[in-house]
């Protein structure tokens, strides 16, 4: 038995069950899983409940592949059958719903959290205010993309709180994605004056292509062309800010630019492999648009002149270079 484990089961047994836990955190700060669980279960033969929260939190956020994709709903489901009026967990269980796919049940609980959050809140202290109760419903409907939805909710927001960095980043969003694109850029705005997010700049970026205002709407995109990696695994999202840059320059009749960001889009979608239908059907209009400039004639494809070709002369010499090696081998007692 290692001495972390020997260490919590003394804390255990002295009923000091934060320390314990505490422990475990620092098993899980220097990545040893083994015993941060081990002490954990631990923790949860003595009924201590944080302890089931904690081991589904990991699941739900840290485990490559979440428990088989469970992510950690059956630990919260234990804990919610001792304690069933847990604002936090109510929360958690939530989010492990919306990972499952089970959008509107996930919305249920944090309505549920958020309608019984005074008599809940007397029961076990949340970590959580109401109104961050509110903008994590908010944000769940902001990512199943329920837009109509998500701005309703978002109004309520503003009018409890007076609005702040992610209500404008969010309210923002939505009101792109509706077609409202003058009253999303302010909202971009505000909250670009306080960070510069990709999904901001992404919006904004979007807002202005759909207005035809294709020039600043190319420096919105060159902006998270410059950041792209910082959401490398968000392949919509990258696509999109690549291939309008495209178009942006398209639009304004730049094709020697558009050819650039044409040849960025088509080379980052070849490398992934097979693709989702709409990701599909932008990587099919980036190259019939490649394709198309090319044929105007008026453009070089410079990344394509970097290709080096053989002419004849020295391709014959090289196959001649190999017959004559490939006989001498053969003389020599090779290949035979």
């Amino acid at each position: 038995m290692s001495n972390a484990i020997e260490q919590a089961r003394q804390y255990i047994e002295k009923e000091d069950y934060k320390q314990a836990l505490k422990l475990a955190r620092k098993r899980h700060g220097k990545d040893d899983i083994q015993e941060y669980i081990g002490i954990l279960d631990l923790l949860i033969d003595a009924d201590y409940l944080l302890a089931l929260e904690e081991k589904g939190i990991y699941y739900q956020y840290y485990d490559e592949n979440h428990d088989n994709g469970d992510f950690g709903e059956k630990y919260f489901n234990q804990y919610l059958e001792k304690q069933p009026r847990s604002i936090n967990v109510i929360c958690d269980k939530a989010l492990s719903r919306f990972n499952k796919g089970k959008i509107d049940e996930s919305i249920e609980l944090m309505d549920k959290a958020y309608d019984k959050y005074k008599s809940y809140s007397k029961i076990e202290k949340p970590r959580i205010s109401k109104n961050e109760v509110l903008m994590g419903k908010i944000e769940l409907l902001m990512q199943a993309k329920k837009y109509d939805d998500a701005l309703a909710y978002l109004n309520k927001y503003e009018t409890l709180t007076n609005g702040d960095e992610k209500s404008d980043l969010y309210k923002g969003v939505a009101l792109q994605k509706m077609g409202k694109n003058e009253e999303a850029i302010d909202y971009l705005d505000k909250s670009l004056q306080n960070e510069d997010t990709l999904m901001a700049l992404n919006s904004k970026g979007d807002a202005l292509y759909e207005l035809r205002r294709y020039k600043e709407a190319l420096k919105s995109y060159d902006m998270c062309i410059q950041k792209e990696k910082v959401v490398e695994d968000d392949l919509e999202m990258i696509t999109n800010f690549n291939y309008k840059a495209a178009y942006c320059c398209v639009n304004q009749g730049n094709d020697s630019e558009a050819i650039k960001y044409l040849n960025k889009t088509i080379n980052f979608l070849n490398e992934k492999g097979r693709l989702p239908n709409d990701i599909e059907k932008i990587y099919q209009k980036c190259s019939f648009e490649k394709e198309r400039i090319m044929k105007t004639g008026t453009v070089e494809d410079k990344e394509f002149r970097k290709t080096k070709f053989l002419t004849m002369k020295t391709s014959l010499i090289i196959l001649g270079i190999i017959i004559i090696l490939y006989v001498i081998l053969r003389l020599l007692g090779y290949g035979n």
